[in-house]
């Protein structure tokens, strides 16, 4: 589970449920093949806790063709996790409409003991940035 781009694909693939983070309880779901668990979390301003080795998909909602951008970066402790570049794939639309928007999900994995904080931000076209999610990543010992 360290290839990060094919754990995305293989998670928009599945089209596992995005779960709210804070407004509901995260869902985790189980690869019965290899034991493993996969935790979604659709991006909100929060705190997460995390074992080394630990893997969470982190999404966003967006919509690329209005001209609004996503970035996601790590400040804090950045080796205490790896954030993958981000993967956007859009809301399969049966009408055939295009620009109806869709999703954009980071992978992120925790490596060794410390604070991190995943900083996502949204900017308009004009380049003012319209919103900012921070999700703090305590990652403790095992």
């Amino acid at each position: 589970m360290r290839i990060l781009p094919k754990f995305l694909a293989a998670f928009v693939a599945s089209a596992f449920a995005l779960t709210a983070f804070g407004a509901a309880p995260a869902q985790a779901a189980k690869d019965p093949a290899k034991g493993d668990y996969t935790l979604s979390v659709e991006m909100q301003t929060g705190q997460i806790r995390l074992l080394p080795d630990d893997i969470i998909v982190i999404s966003l909602q967006n919509n690329p063709t209005t001209g609004y951008s996503v970035s996601a970066k790590i400040t804090g402790k950045k080796k205490a996790v790896k954030l993958s570049k981000g993967f956007y794939a859009a809301t399969p639309n049966s009408s055939g409409m295009v620009g109806g928007g869709g999703v954009t999900n980071w992978g992120l994995e925790a490596m060794k003991p410390g604070v991190a904080t995943v900083v996502v931000t949204i900017t308009a076209p004009s380049g003012k940035v319209d919103q900012t999610f921070k999700l703090k990543v305590i990652v403790t010992a095992k």
